[in-house]
């Protein structure tokens, strides 16, 4: 298996957004092996060069929609609120993020991944490098600064904002994944998300 490289999604041109866009609805709902570059084709139209000019080929196309769903999380890290306390601003921004994670599309491609890097362990390293270790750095940046400001003391900021994203998904992440059709609601996210904080805090108070 050959794995494209990375893309900025920002650049890909119109007809490559409607790919991606038909790519990641079959995926989903097809399964990544069962969904065929024809298919992708008959749904947004193009050709088949289009997809190699854009993403290389199949994988790239996986790789794509991870980056996507990836850029947006990190981007709902990257409104962490300064000017509030620390408590109220990780809740708040940790809230949106576990709703995001929490999202159909978002276990969707969780459970593709998965099946694909059992089979492709290349894959999961890439994706490991691109997306969780990528996707937290405001975060990582976030608790780098209320250490600066002596709020907290945190010697590892990177392990840290894993552990603290890891403490926030919590079971409701698990249970969304093994249990599909029971809803998660906001008041379980909020309850979840307030209670890892609180735990987060007191281990990395002065």
């Amino acid at each position: 298996m050959v794995i494209s490289n990375t893309l900025e999604i920002t650049k890909l041109s119109a007809r490559g957004l409607l790919i991606l866009d038909a790519a990641q609805n079959l995926f989903y709902h097809q399964g990544f092996d069962e969904t065929s570059l024809a298919m992708i084709i008959n749904e947004a139209g193009g050709s088949r060069r289009s997809i190699y000019n854009e993403f290389g080929n199949k994988q790239g196309l996986l790789m794509a929609v991870i980056q996507r769903q990836v850029k947006e999380q990190s981007e709902i890290l990257t409104s962490i609120n300064r000017d509030i306390e620390a408590k109220l601003a990780l809740n708040q921004v940790c809230f949106k993020f576990v709703k995001g994670m929490l999202s159909p599309a978002l276990m969707s491609l969780f459970r593709l991944v998965v099946q694909q890097v059992v089979k492709f362990p290349e894959l999961g390293e890439m994706i490991y490098q691109k997306g969780p270790m990528a996707g937290i750095l405001p975060l990582v940046d976030y608790l780098e600064w209320l250490t600066e400001q002596k709020i907290l003391k945190i010697d590892n900021y990177h392990l840290s904002a894993q552990m603290l994203i890891e403490m926030v998904k919590g079971p409701l992440h698990t249970r969304s994944l093994l249990l599909p059709n029971k809803e998660v609601t906001d008041e379980e996210i909020s309850q979840q998300v307030a209670k890892a904080v609180e735990i987060f805090l007191n281990a990395h108070q002065l």
